[in-house]
C-alpha cells in the first residue's frame, strides 16, 4: 500500500464525482465507503474506523458537509484526515473549511491526478493508531460514550450518570431485549455479588423514561418479562 490509510469515506451525492473519487481511492488500495448525507456519514463513522474522508459541502440533504466536521470536533475520539472537495471555491470558503478542521481543500472540478496527490498527502499526516469508536446511534439518539453525553436530534439530554449508564446498556442492544440480570451487572457494578434487585432497576428505568421525555422525539423504553429494549416511538409499557 502506498500510504498508511486503509479506509476512505466518500461523502458525495454527485454520481460522476463519486466515480472519479472511488477510482482514485481504489488506485491507492483503499477500502471505500459511501455516504450522501451528513447523517449517513455520522452513522458510518460511528460503526467503522475511517482513516480519510473526502467531503463535499453541498449534499443530498441540503446540509453543508462542514456540519460533519463540527460533529467530529465535538467527539472525544481521534479524527480521520479530511479532504474537502467542493464547488464552493472562494478564498473565504477555503479558510472556513480549514478553520473548521479540514486537512486540505480542493476545488471542483479537479484533475484526478491532483485528487490522488492530495489524498496521499493527507494520508501521510495521519497517525497510524486509532482510538476506539466512541459514539453510538439509535434512531434519534446519539450517545457519545467517552464523555457520557446523550443527544436527541443533536440536542443535549440532561442525564444523571446512572441514567446514562442504563441508557447506554439498553441502546447497545440496538432495539433487542436486554435482561434485568444483564442490566444489573452492567450498571450496578458496585454490587457484583448481589442478585438483581427488580425494584431498584424498575425505579431507575422510570427515572430514565422521565428524563428522555424532556425532549420530543426521544426513543421510548419498552418493558416485558424479557427485560427492556429501546423503541423508536415513545411508548409506555
Amino acid at each position: 500500500m502506498s500510504s498508511p490509510a486503509s479506509t476512505v469515506l466518500i461523502v458525495e451525492n454527485d454520481a460522476k464525482m463519486k466515480t472519479i473519487m472511488s477510482a482514485e481511492a481504489s488506485a491507492l488500495g483503499w477500502t471505500i465507503l459511501m455516504a450522501e448525507t451528513v447523517q449517513e456519514a455520522k452513522l458510518i463513522s460511528a460503526q467503522t474506523t475511517v482513516d480519510i474522508v473526502i467531503l463535499d459541502r453541498m449534499l443530498a440533504d441540503g446540509e453543508d458537509g462542514l456540519i460533519y466536521i463540527d460533529w467530529l470536533n465535538e467527539l472525544e475520539t481521534q479524527r480521520p484526515g479530511i479532504l474537502v472537495a467542493s464547488r464552493l471555491n472562494s478564498v473565504s470558503d477555503h479558510i472556513l473549511g480549514l478553520e473548521k478542521g479540514a486537512d486540505d481543500y480542493i476545488n471542483k472540478p479537479f484533475e484526478p491526478e491532483e485528487l490522488r496527490a492530495r489524498l496521499k498527502a493527507v494520508a501521510r499526516r495521519l497517525q497510524s493508531n486509532r482510538a476506539p469508536q466512541s459514539v453510538l446511534f439509535f434512531d434519534t439518539l446519539e450517545l457519545r460514550q467517552l464523555g457520557q453525553t446523550a443527544l436527541i436530534n443533536g440536542t443535549p439530554l440532561e442525564l444523571r450518570p446512572q441514567s446514562y449508564l442504563l441508557l447506554n446498556a439498553i441502546a447497545t442492544r440496538q432495539g433487542e431485549w436486554v435482561s434485568r440480570k444483564a442490566l444489573w451487572h452492567e450498571v450496578w457494578t458496585d454490587y457484583p455479588n448481589l442478585p438483581p434487585q427488580d425494584t431498584v432497576i424498575n425505579t431507575a428505568v422510570s427515572k430514565l423514561r422521565r428524563e428522555l421525555s424532556a425532549i420530543d422525539g426521544s426513543p421510548g423504553i419498552l418493558s416485558e418479562n424479557l427485560g427492556y429494549r429501546l423503541t423508536a416511538n415513545q411508548l409506555t409499557p
